[in-house]
């Protein structure tokens, strides 16, 4: 998530209401990203819209010509339209799909509804009706997404009566035997190993968990001085703040260093609470760089000290970001079974702390499918043919080439939901009641994503919002970015989008500032060439050895494909699986007998050291070895690994 791109933009409370069954003047499509934030008007008769006549597409697709947009019309003026301008009228004119082949073809008038047989059972919900009503997409063995969360391949789904646990386990697959995620009701506390209790106190002190800080004393004890502080000042001091005196029960050593996992410290977690805004994601980074250049410098104390640090300081956000996870969690359960519901009171009203979620879940979510439906505009007007093959394989997402996927991605049906969940989000933020009251920061994401520019949002931050909130700008760009590192420790998708969104916010507001340095820049953005001498986060990479089966000679090994050369797809596959059969003995497709040239007559042998192509080597070293140099402690944090075979015993007879 470093990346600065915004991956979808989120819509400013300029979104038009449409009714659910889709009005195409309701939908606002998303623009380009080029400026921070853009300001949405109304479609009117001469914007393009979402939705596009099938028929029309198809009949572009068959003469291979670019699909051009087109103007939506008013339904009641399709039976005035003059005859004489009827066939025009028909490429223009949208058709309703409401997901997937349901509509009428314009040429034939014949519903596209499929027809049950006499044989066919009760039919159950499509995936689309599935997203609508909030569910998760049902998948044998897949974890499929619903409107407020993603889907996942790798996590195991419940069983057929199987209550799901209350917190994140590990189960093994029994088709499988492979150790799968059996996500739980409630966020895990690493620190403790049981769920995150919320307090009981009252929703001021649960406002508190999901946006904690200090007193003055201790912010003033432990705060970074932005304008002069260095990394290597920073991780000195995250180092003293989590040294805590250490003792060994049995030989009764004592010692300084930090706590043995999973325990943290007071003043660990104050200095971090001190300086939220300062680390959070980018200190992650800056430690793990550190490390690595550590190693490479095969300095052995120095870098398991770093990779201790650096697993301490994960543990730390773990551990200060779960109950805000758990509260956006809770939000989920809410906002995702009453999707398409605009009678917002009904169900987003509560406390602060919870409206405070649920604005976040509605605007991620908007966010989310935003970003779905630029990808399926783009792969609807990518051409239907070889040129466009390598675009269409890394544009969206990849979980749609599953055999049966357990997302929506076809552009009928995104635009559909895109359109439901900008809608939400306006009757939402139009709710007194529910929006004028929430925090300062969370109420600037609203206003500053409808000004177009950063000149602008400084200026309206400073001459509008700043004085009707009653908060100064310094306040609110802290505000802005410790909401940014608590967002970021929530699962990339869906939150990416708006978590991206954020930290945009907060490197425009902070143009013209002491807070605009950035001393992680030269740790993190490998800006200062590849020298250790003048690059502080530099660490020499190096190749391998590779098993002489591995994909990477495969790859290695494979004839260059030019670009404008390849031919048709079925000729590159022809290509590899030949080189495959070639080197590996084998064919992807099955069948064949091995190759005896693969088969070498003494396993015994040691091979020798691979020659690695100088077009993938680019002048680095060869098996220089550093990334072995904790050994086991790299996996174990230097426990002995124990495992079940090794307390196995001979039978004797």
């Amino acid at each position: 998530m470093a990346s600065a791109s915004i991956g979808g933009l989120l819509f400013s409370s300029a979104a038009l209401i449409a009714a659910l069954s889709l009005s195409a003047e309701g939908f606002v499509a998303p623009s380009s990203h080029a400026s921070l934030a853009r300001s949405y008007a109304p479609a009117s008769d001469s914007s393009p819209s979402a939705l596009y006549n099938r028929q029309a597409r198809r009949k572009d697709k068959k003469k291979k010509k670019k699909r051009s947009s087109l103007i939506v019309g008013d339904d009641d003026d399709e039976d005035n339209a003059p005859a004489a301008n009827s066939q025009s009228y028909k490429k223009q004119e949208p058709i309703l799909l409401g997901g997937g082949e349901i509509g009428f073809d314009s040429e034939v008038g014949e519903s596209k509804i499929p027809v049950a047989t006499s044989s066919s059972s009760q039919s159950s919900k499509s995936k689309l009706d599935q997203e609508l009503s909030g569910e998760r997409i049902a998948e044998e063995g897949i974890v499929g997404e619903s409107v407020t969360s993603a889907a996942s391949v790798s996590d195991m789904p419940l069983e057929p009566g199987m209550m799901q646990p209350d917190v994140t386990t590990i189960v093994t697959d029994p088709d499988t035997g492979i150790a799968r995620i059996q996500q739980g009701k409630y966020v895990m506390d690493k620190v403790t190993g049981k769920a995150v209790i919320l307090s009981s106190l009252g929703p001021e002190y649960r406002l508190a968990q999901m946006f904690p800080g200090v007193t003055p004393e201790v912010r003033e004890q432990y705060r970074f001085d932005w304008k002069t502080v260095t990394v290597p000042e920073m991780v000195e001091q995250l180092k003293q703040a989590c040294t805590v005196p250490l003792k060994n029960s049995q030989t009764g050593k004592e010692w300084l260093g930090v706590p043995p996992f999973p325990q943290i410290s007071n003043p660990a977690v104050d200095f971090v609470l001190s300086n939220r805004d300062y680390l959070g994601h980018r200190m992650k980074k800056a430690l793990g760089r550190l490390k690595l250049r550590s190693q490479s410098q095969f300095k052995k104390e120095e870098a398991a000290e770093l990779r201790e640090l650096w697993k301490h300081f994960l543990l730390l956000e773990d551990h200060i970001s779960a109950p805000f996870r758990q509260i956006v969690l809770n939000a989920e359960t809410v906002v995702g079974p009453n999707f398409g519901n605009l009678d917002m009171k009904s169900y987003c009203n509560g406390e602060l702390f919870e409206r405070t979620a649920n604005y976040l879940v509605l605007k991620s979510m908007v966010a989310h499918w935003e970003k779905k439906y630029n990808d399926a505009m783009e792969l609807d007007a990518l051409p239907d043919d070889e040129s466009a093959f390598m675009a269409q394989l890394y544009t969206g997402d990849p979980k749609r080439y599953l055999p049966d996927p357990p997302i929506i991605f076809r552009l009928a049906e995104v635009s559909r939901i895109t359109s439901m969940a900008q809608q939400m989000v306006k009757a939402f933020v139009e709710e007194e009641e529910l929006f004028d009251d929430l925090p300062a920061e969370v109420k600037f994401i609203e206003s500053a994503l409808s000004i177009k520019g950063g000149t602008a949002l400084r200026q309206f931050m400073l001459e509008e919002f700043c004085p009707n909130e009653n908060v100064d700008p310094a306040s609110l760009r802290e505000g802005l970015k410790r909401l940014y590192q608590q967002m970021f420790n929530m699962q990339s998708d869906p939150y990416g989008d708006l978590t991206m969104t954020l930290w945009n916010l907060c490197v425009a507001t902070s143009v013209g500032t002491d807070e605009a340095r950035d001393p992680y820049e030269e740790y993190i953005a490998n800006v200062k060439g590849t020298k250790y001498e003048n690059n502080p986060g530099f660490f020499q990479t190096y190749t391998f050895n590779h098993d002489k089966n591995s994909l990477v000679r495969f790859l290695d090994s494979s004839k260059s494909i030019e670009k404008g050369t390849a031919g048709s797809a079925e000729d590159v596959s022809r290509q590899i699986q030949g080189e495959a059969l070639q080197l590996l003995g084998f064919s992807f497709g099955g069948g064949g007998s091995p190759n005896p040239a693969t088969i070498s007559a003494d396993t015994d042998r040691v091979e020798k050291d691979y020659d690695v192509p100088e077009d993938r080597a680019i002048g680095r070293p060869h098996m220089m070895g550093w990334l072995d140099l904790l050994g086991d402690e790299e996996l174990t944090g230097g426990k002995k690994e124990e495992f079940e075979a090794d307390k196995w015993e001979e039978v004797k007879s």
